[in-house]
């Protein structure tokens, strides 16, 4: 049975386990890029949804200043208008908190503080009371209006609070910087837009006012819902077919890989293929849904909280850096273990696949006790790494949550000295703390997130090293392809060792095979019978000497071109899940039907596959489930016949085939073996009766190589080998 064993890379051995970074993740971003006709448009819809998302939030204010506040909306709007010109804090004169000021009537305009570089500065001071703008008297909402509406100079009526009284023509600058200028045009069109909105004060005003308002958000809420619903459906469509490049790129490395990468065991690289894509894929999802989306979200509520009041934003936002802090250490930990807990998948499968493939030999032995506690051992170090993984994903959200709400009373003990003595800053007293939930509430859906990319990261990790390894084809740039054998092929002083062994798997093998010539292989088992054979196509490399094929090192020609030149047929026949015909066809997939059928016949198969329920068009079990050993082996040799090889390598697979099999296996070999070089490891006399010469190995080397008969009188080893095995099988 041709089998090659695994050989660790030594660079995958060196290749540190952990990263403390997102460069894995990284670079799977770069599998979404290829689709960015779907990335983009769901990038649109994300900016729309955060937009609107922020607008809704924002919101919040004029809808509690509609029902909150006294001058209403429009009113409102003024104040905030006339406070950005004037740069300075306006308010209402209350009788009862203020007291009785002679000829200063309830509700009255006042300067509540007077911010630096105002043009009130050294004309009016904190606590005047505005009772005129430009000759028009009125309360506080129509003479911010006309504050708000002023030129460049506007004329003030004030009183003082100790019941003086006095006019000031004051100068209002024009913006200084653009983004002054901006700013400006901003609350111009924004004056404009409420004044679409039906305005007053009396209650049946207000509560049309505050149906415009719902209106408006309600539209808002539907755009960015839709929003929503098309940036998930995009990012869904993207991290599938990054998935799928993922894997087939994957694919089709692993198919490039030596097979020393597979001898030991295909669960894990199985395991990647499974659970790791898995977890790529909900890491993908989670950071276009998530990691993109949330920021953009409070980034625009910040804004609007910077609006509202941007030092006790800015002071509350120095938490961040520690949620970033708090994110990297349980990340580490998250990775490390999801790192262990995909090597368990892995381990799972190999355990599994090779009790059900062994399950007759498990129950004839009643070994199910001992699989299934093998199994649990395995199961059971993987609970370990779920449980820490699980342990640290429900503390980062907690966590993250009790900040955010030392940060929230925070807020509430600085806006509740304003309230109590401001009592119309309530409104934006509630909308701050809207304003708070709503950019920490981003931050807690992160920390849920983070460990979700965390394990797609160390998923990433484990693919990439399967892709980054060695592909055996790279070697081949620049190499000549192999002409085909016209003389002979010659080994000279060959020699392998597996790595790690301190014994050589072959040594010193020396041997020249003409054109044509049948060579049996012989020797007890551990002898490099396998091994030697293994080293003709190049299933790894010749540790020591060379093989000439006519004179050419088959070390220094493309690897396609020289196993073009092999037909192998294995101990175990290899039958894949597909019809008998693309079986058969394996090897030489432009055949056409008649071809297919003359291989079929010449191997003896096509008796047995017409009677099949749709001929050769039956798709066969997994690895040939329905098929008996003699007629898998049958179409190995149709499949042999029809590749056309001039060089076939065949280990003798006879033992568990009954006899009238047998006798039609061997009748199809002498079809095989017609103008064919070929290497045979033989088990039985028969096969070996009709070779031109047969090798002798014992521990390596070479022992004899001649016909049977001088064998027989000239090399003990042989002559023990027949007695004991060869006699009974002729």
């Amino acid at each position: 049975m041709l089998v090659v064993p695994r050989v660790e890379s030594e660079e995958s051995a060196k290749r540190s386990l952990e990263s403390t970074t997102f460069k894995h993740f990284r670079r799977l971003l770069r599998y979404a890029w290829p689709h960015k006709r779907y990335l983009l448009p769901a990038g649109v819809c994300i900016l729309l949804m955060a937009v609107t998302y922020s607008a809704s939030i924002g919101s919040m204010l004029p809808l509690l200043t509609v029902m909150l506040k006294p001058q209403g909306l429009h009113g409102w709007v003024d104040q905030y208008i006339a406070e950005s010109r004037l740069r300075c804090e306006l308010g209402y004169y209350e009788v009862l908190r203020h007291g009785k000021i002679d000829e200063v009537p309830a509700g009255a305009g006042l300067i509540r503080t007077i911010k630096s570089h105002s043009p009130l500065s050294g004309r009016l001071h904190e606590g005047d009371f505005i009772v005129a703008v430009n000759g028009h008297t009125g309360d506080a909402v129509e003479v911010f209006r006309e504050l708000a509406g002023a030129e460049q100079e506007v004329s003030i009526t004030y009183r003082t609070a100790q019941g003086t009284s006095g006019t000031a023509v004051v100068s209002i600058p024009p913006p200084r910087t653009m983004s002054d200028a901006a700013y400006a045009k901003a609350l111009a069109v924004a004056k404009k837009a409420v004044g679409l909105i039906p305005g007053g004060r009396s209650p049946e005003e207000r509560w049309l006012t505050l149906v415009y308002v719902l209106g408006v958000l309600l539209t808002t809420a539907l755009i960015g819902g839709t929003a929503n619903v098309l940036a998930e459906y995009l990012v869904l469509i993207v991290n599938c077919r990054a998935i799928i490049d993922i894997r087939r790129q994957m694919y089709r490395h692993v198919l490039n890989l030596p097979l020393s990468h597979f001898s030991r065991s295909t669960a894990d690289t199985m395991s990647k293929f499974l659970q790791d894509t898995q977890d790529i894929f909900r890491g993908l999802t989670n950071f276009f849904q998530k990691v993109v989306t949330e920021p953009f979200k409070a980034i625009g509520v910040t804004i609007v909280a910077l609006l509202l009041d941007w030092q006790l934003t800015l002071v509350l936002l120095l938490g961040a850096p520690l949620a970033v802090l708090l994110f990297r250490k349980l990340g580490k930990i998250i990775r490390k273990a999801n790192r262990k807990l995909l090597a368990g998948y892995g381990r799972m499968l190999s355990r599994l696949e090779s009790t059900l493939v062994g399950l007759r030999v498990v129950k004839a032995y009643t070994r199910e006790n001992y699989e299934r506690k093998r199994l649990f051992r395995v199961d059971r170090s993987m609970l370990k790494q779920e449980l820490k993984m699980g342990l640290v994903e429900a503390l980062t959200s907690p966590t993250i949550e009790f900040f955010a709400f030392l940060g929230a009373s925070a807020v509430i003990l600085y806006f509740a000295t304003g309230v109590l003595h401001q009592p119309d800053k309530l409104a934006d007293f509630m909308t701050m703390l809207v304003c708070m939930g709503a950019i920490f509430d981003p931050i807690r859906k992160l920390s849920s997130v983070y460990p979700k990319l965390q394990r797609a990261n160390a998923a990433a990790q484990r693919i990439f090293e399967l892709i980054d390894s060695r592909n055996e084809y790279e070697q081949d740039a620049g190499r000549p392809a192999i002409r085909p054998i016209t003389e002979s092929i010659r080994f000279e002083n060959v020699s392998f060792a597996y790595p790690g062994s301190d014994r050589p798997a072959v040594r010193d093998f020396s041997l020249t095979v003409r054109k044509g010539e049948t060579i049996a292989i012989v020797g007890p088992n551990g002898s490099g019978k396998t091994t030697l054979l293994s080293l003709l196509p190049r299933f790894f490399p010749l540790g020591k000497g060379r093989i000439l094929v006519d004179g050419q090192d088959i070390a220094g020609v493309t690897l396609r071109s020289l196993r073009s030149q092999f037909s192998i047929i294995t101990q175990e026949s290899v039958i894949f899940p597909d019809t008998v015909a693309e079986n058969i066809a394996y090897g030489r997939p432009a055949a056409s039907r008649a071809e297919i059928e003359a291989a079929a016949a010449q191997a003896f198969a096509d008796e047995f596959v017409r009677q099949m329920p749709e001929g050769y068009e039956t798709v066969l079990g997994e690895h040939g489930a329905n098929l008996s050993g003699g007629q898998r082996q049958r179409i190995a040799i149709a499949r042999a016949i029809l590749r056309n090889a001039p060089i076939l390598i065949f280990d003798e697979a006879t033992g568990q085939v009954d006899p009238e099999s047998e006798m039609k296996i061997h009748q199809a070999l002498d079809v095989v073996l017609k103008n064919r070089t070929t290497f045979i490891i033989a088990h039985r006399f028969s096969t070996i009766s009709g070779a031109d010469r047969i090798v002798v190995m014992d521990r390596g080397q070479m022992v004899a190589a001649a016909p049977h008969a001088e064998l027989m009188e000239n090399c003990p080893l042989y002559r023990s080998l027949y007695e004991s095995s060869f006699r009974e099988s002729s």
